[in-house]
């Protein structure tokens, strides 16, 4: 028998054995540890940690930027974020009892205030000395919607919780959500987000399969545009629908939230700006490991009763439906998670319409370096005033307005890099201040 021809340039069908199947992930995007560059940055931004409906009767363990840390309110209705490990002898406080005026460990009964002294060392001779030297690690707390974020950067630099244009507006609550995990890096959680072509194939597979999920609006492929804000990165994608033009924008603000508008919106109806709908941070865990906290922005006259949009909202953000179901209707959590725990950038082919990821990759990045250079990333405000606008909006128009052919891909991005400046100058969520229902 013949040996086979060598095939010295193989063609791309069957290239598997060719194809590179390991490298090394990017750590210093990634890593969020103490003292890794990553976790240095992350650190600079207020980090949700818990839902205040979790506080009870015991402390909550909790675990964030690669730290165990647990979570109370004492009797006095203070919260505390507190090192898991008391610092006497190393025994969990998670086991600890909650008290007036704080956490006593359930060992040898030291008593923490919430900001980590010591306040109680029950026997101990030298306990005025001691409580004088010796303290728990803490770190700061602000609840904001329902939700208790930490800070665990340098003390002596706190920055103010951010309260965005988007959670001032009249007319609006906020309705804090469930927290879901997943297995996964908080990079490929985010940048999810400036990621809008994939909302074409993945969140239309409910409709192919008869299931309500997104507007079917979004089954028509839009044209991308995307752009670094104040505050973050952005897209703004522009459709034409019927005898409309709709421009759909979302956007991550800082290191750990992102923002979207409405999945039911079908672009139909003219308008300025649309309410928020939801505001989304993305707890780092550890390396490969994120919790994801939201609030709802609920109108005050809604007429979609709020228990059946809260499972909306979350469907396909967890894996707590059956596998077989989740093969058959997969979502966000099956698209991130399935890249695996650190997704290889190094194993990526990226395309066009992946200039989103490319954007805030380069983002983060220079954030890091920037916290590396030992100045205060883009996100990190000092003083309210300071804090940037958000993006996330729906633009709906007459298509005859948009000075051309509303079906020629050319006229549609046009449109909306005019609204991206726009935008820039004038944020969409100033329309709603004014107006909280033009809608």
């Amino acid at each position: 028998m013949s040996a086979l021809p060598t095939v010295t340039n193989p063609p791309l069908a069957f290239s598997g054995y060719h194809k590179e199947q390991s490298a090394e992930p990017d750590r210093f995007l990634c890593e969020v540890g103490r003292g890794t560059p990553g976790g240095e940055y992350l650190r600079r931004f207020w980090q949700p940690v818990a839902y205040e409906s979790e506080l009870n009767e015991v402390p909550l363990r909790i675990r964030a930027l690669g730290e165990d840390l647990v979570v109370f309110r004492d009797g006095s209705g203070r919260i505390g974020v507190l090192h898991m490990r008391c610092c006497h002898r190393n025994t969990s406080l998670e086991f600890g009892l909650i008290e007036e005026r704080g956490l006593r460990c359930c060992y040898h009964g030291r008593l923490y205030s919430v900001d980590g002294t010591c306040i109680d060392m029950p026997g101990e001779p030298a306990a005025d000395r001691l409580m004088r030297s010796v303290s728990q690690g803490a770190y700061p707390v602000h609840l904001f919607a329902g939700i208790v974020f930490t800070y665990m950067g340098p003390p002596e630099r706190i920055p103010v919780f951010p309260v965005y244009d988007r959670f001032r507006l009249p007319g609006i609550r906020l309705v804090p959500g469930t927290r879901f995990k997943q297995d996964c890096n908080w990079i490929q959680i985010k940048e999810n987000t400036v990621d809008p072509h994939h909302t074409q194939t993945l969140h239309v597979i409910p409709q192919l399969r008869g299931m309500e999920h997104f507007a079917p609006e979004f089954g028509a492929f839009p044209v991308f545009t995307f752009t670094e804000t104040a505050g973050g990165v952005a897209y703004l994608a522009s459709r034409h629908v019927g005898d409309k033009v709709w421009v759909r924008s979302a956007d991550i603000v800082g290191a750990n939230l992102h923002c979207i508008s409405s999945i039911f919106e079908g672009g139909q109806t003219e308008k300025a700006a649309s309410a928020p709908f939801m505001s989304i941070w993305s707890l780092p865990v550890d390396d490969d490991h994120t919790m994801t906290f939201f609030v709802s922005h609920v109108l005050e006259d809604e007429a979609l009763p709020f228990e059946k949009r809260r499972y909306l909202e979350i469907f396909g953000q967890t894996d707590e439906r059956p596998y077989r179901e989740r093969q058959w209707l997969p979502g966000d959590h099956e698209a991130q998670v399935g890249q695996g725990p650190i997704n290889i950038h190094a194993l990526e082919h990226l395309a066009t319409n992946d200039r989103g990821i490319v954007l805030f990759r380069r983002f983060i990045r220079r954030g890091i370096e920037t916290v590396r250079a030992g100045q205060d990333p883009v996100g990190f405000y000092l003083r309210d005033e300071d804090v940037a606008p958000t993006f996330a909006n729906d633009r709906v128009v007459p298509a005859n307005m948009i000075g051309g052919d509303p079906d020629d891909p050319a006229v549609l991005r046009a449109h909306a890099e005019r609204l991206t400046q726009e935008y820039l100058s004038t944020p969409p969520m100033t329309y709603l201040a004014r107006d909280t229902h033009n809608n």
